[in-house]
This record gives structure tokens, C-alpha cells and sequence, in this order.
């Protein structure tokens, strides 16, 4: 049996493993990097040293010493931190599962050359809604990426058309015939994106109900709670306001909410509020929100699965749409009636 490390070792490296295992430094690399030209016997010793020593491999450190490290990014906006967070603590527990060091980057507003630094040390990196950054570049990123919620056609998305209309014929089916829409921001020179879609099935579905509404009806937004509370002041300020919103996503719907309890209005008595996203984070409002429920946890489990697959040389086939699910709770109900307006 090797000897163990000695206890007043301030950090073990990997001469200290060399000398346990009695064999070179480059033996050792050699046996951490999955190199064949190690003998089993050998190669053993190592192992069992590296054990008895308690060393563990810097990722980042073999990496920039050239070896093959099981490193991915993720990279996401700081601003959108609820949802990148759900898409993460899938990505994490996929990662752990396959063995392989997840390392995470929220751009803010500031450049900064970790980002670059990082990004060439992966294996593969999962993007959380690149369009929206404006920092990302393709000199940046390594050779296998994916993207959750992107402006293209190879991203991982969810069914935001479905998720839409099931969101609509909720509000219809409750007698609203005066529905609002907030949209979130949507992808430049008319790219197809989550926004995009979720606005296409608020349309077609006034189309299909015949509904007139008025142009003011429909407020562009960007997804925050500003945009949001803004937007859903210039609805209640017209001068037939509607009777229920629909908002692109969770921020938006809980500010639409506050900006309706602020003008002395009850939600959902008098103005009904429905989301998209169903993220954690806002499961405290009250009322509870009605939203669309999107996985983003499995698609961030599914994104670095799919990394992992390329990284290791297999095919990564992108998967259909995932299906979302309308979660009714307390910020719906049908209409007020004229007489009590």
C-alpha cells in the first residue's frame, strides 16, 4: 500500500503524486490526461497515489497545459437572471451526471477577457438567449455550441406558439373579449424567436375569435419589469382598457399586476394577468400567477447533453420543440360585468 500524504502538506501537486506513486511528473500527466503509453501496472500506482495524496485536477490549469479537460461554459445575461437560473440548475445536475465541470458567465454591460479566456478552455458552451447579449462573437466561442432561446433555427426551444394560444383560449373561454398583448423582445429583421411566436399565437388567435381590438392593444416590450409596469399603464390609460393581459413573460405579468393594484384595480376582478415562463421566482406573488410553463431546466440538462455528445464525437440531432403547459392559478376570472365597471 503507498504511503499517504504527509499531514502538514499545504497543497498537494503533481510532483508530490510523482514521488508517492515513485514514477515522473510526465508519468503522471500522462495517466491524468488519458494518454495509451502508460502500463496498467503503472498506471495504477498513479491512481492509487493520486488517491492516498487527496490531489485534485485544475481543470483550468490542464487545460492551458494543453490536456483534454471536461470543461463547458454556460453563458447568460445578468439582467435575465431568474430564467438563466432554471436553465443552469438543469445544465448543472446534466453536467455532474456526465462527469464534466461546468463553468458559468453572466455578461453584464462591461467587457471583460475572462469571457474570451474561458470560452476557448470548453469543450462546448451553451448560450442562454445570445441574441439578446450583444457580446458574444464567433472568434469567441469553441467549436461546439448550443443556444436556449436564440434567433435561429439550431436553438433548443419550447413550443411558445402552443403555449400562446393555450394562454388565449384560457382568457377566452373565461368570456374576455377586450385581451391585451405585451410582447417581449422581439429578434431583429424579423428572425423567428420565442417572441416571435409567442406573438404570432396571441394574433392568430384574435384572428380566429374575430376580434376587433385596438392597435394600442399591442405594447412591444424587452421582458423587464419596467417595460412591463410601462406598458400595462399605457393598456389601463386607454380609453376602453382591456379587460385581461397577456403578458410575454413572468417579470412582465407580475409588474402588469402591480401596476394595476397601484391604480386601485384588483386582479383579478377587474383585470386578469397571465404569464409565460412559470419561473420559481415569482411563485410568491399574489395573487398566484396564471402563466404558460416552459422546462427550462430540461433544456438546459438537454443543451449540455447534446455538448457533451459533440465534444465526445457523437451526433447531437436538435429535438423538436418541448411542450409548455398552462398552469391556471389565482390571476384569472371572467370578465367584470358591465354594471359593476
Amino acid at each position: 500500500m503507498l504511503p499517504p500524504a504527509p499531514a502538514d502538506t499545504p497543497l498537494i501537486t503533481l510532483a508530490d503524486v510523482a514521488r508517492t506513486a515513485r514514477v515522473s511528473k510526465m508519468t503522471v500527466s500522462n495517466v491524468i490526461n488519458g494518454k495509451p503509453n502508460v502500463r496498467p501496472h503503472t498506471r495504477q500506482r498513479v491512481l492509487d497515489a493520486i488517491e492516498a495524496t487527496g490531489y485534485r485536477v485544475n481543470p483550468v490549469a490542464r487545460a492551458l497545459a494543453g490536456g483534454r479537460q471536461r470543461l463547458l461554459s454556460v453563458v447568460a445575461r445578468r439582467s435575465n437572471l431568474p430564467y438563466a437560473t432554471e436553465v443552469i440548475r438543469g445544465a448543472s445536475e446534466a453536467a455532474e451526471t456526465l462527469d464534466y465541470d461546468l463553468v458559468v458567465m453572466m455578461i453584464g454591460g462591461r467587457e471583460t477577457s475572462d469571457l474570451s479566456l474561458f470560452l476557448r478552455l470548453s469543450q462546448g458552451a451553451l448560450l442562454v438567449q445570445p441574441g439578446r447579449s450583444g457580446r458574444l462573437r464567433p472568434q469567441d466561442l469553441p467549436a461546439h455550441h448550443v443556444s436556449v432561446d436564440g434567433p435561429s433555427v439550431d436553438s433548443l426551444t419550447v413550443d411558445n406558439y402552443a403555449g400562446a394560444c393555450a394562454a388565449m383560449q384560457h382568457l377566452l373561454a373565461l368570456g374576455h373579449t377586450r385581451i391585451a398583448y405585451v410582447s417581449g423582445l422581439l429578434a431583429p429583421h424579423g428572425e423567428r424567436d420565442d417572441a416571435s411566436e409567442r406573438l404570432r399565437g396571441y394574433q392568430d388567435s384574435v384572428e380566429a375569435a374575430q376580434l376587433s381590438l385596438p392597435d394600442g392593444y399591442l405594447q412591444h416590450a424587452d421582458y423587464s419589469s419596467r417595460s412591463g409596469e410601462q406598458a400595462a399603464r399605457t393598456l389601463l390609460a386607454l380609453p376602453e382598457p382591456p379587460s385581461a393581459i397577456f403578458a410575454a413573460g413572468d417579470a412582465m405579468a407580475v409588474a402588469v399586476i402591480h401596476a394595476a393594484q397601484d391604480l386601485g384595480l384588483r386582479v383579478p376582478q377587474d383585470l386578469s394577468v397571465v404569464g409565460f415562463d412559470d419561473l420559481p421566482y415569482f411563485r410568491g406573488v399574489r395573487p398566484a400567477l396564471t402563466t404558460v410553463r416552459q422546462p427550462l431546466d430540461e433544456l438546459g440538462a438537454e443543451g449540455v447533453r447534446m455538448l457533451v455528445a459533440l465534444a465526445e464525437g457523437q451526433p447531437a440531432p436538435l429535438p423538436p420543440p418541448f411542450p409548455t403547459e398552462l398552469i391556471v392559478r389565482e390571476s384569472t376570472a371572467p370578465p367584470p360585468s358591465p354594471s359593476s365597471r
